[in-house]
């Protein structure tokens, strides 16, 4: 259901937050193929997942996250935790 993408260094404070969501109960995984963002978006449109969650450096200091639906494009800035995130992926 959620792809998480990491666009920083600071893998560890990504890896915290997709097991958060994924303990939450929302299937996700983490893309740790250093690839351009452009690949990583293919990637899961090609396994329809149908949110994808962008964290890099200003989403970590801000405490944030992006949560983007796939099949629409929409993007929405969360907090960076996994109630936050779930209620987007629900629609709340």
């Amino acid at each position: 259901k959620l792809l998480v993408l990491p666009m920083t260094e600071n893998i560890e404070k990504v890896i915290e937050i997709g097991s958060t969501i994924r303990e939450a109960g929302i299937s996700t995984e983490i893309y740790l193929v250093d690839k351009k963002i452009k690949a990583k978006f293919k990637y899961a449109d090609r396994l329809q997942i149908p949110y994808v969650a962008v964290i890099g450096d200003d989403e970590i200091a801000n405490n944030t996250v992006k949560v983007k639906k796939m099949e629409t494009g929409e993007e929405k800035l969360t907090d960076f935790n996994a109630e936050s995130v779930k209620k987007v992926i629900k629609g709340e």
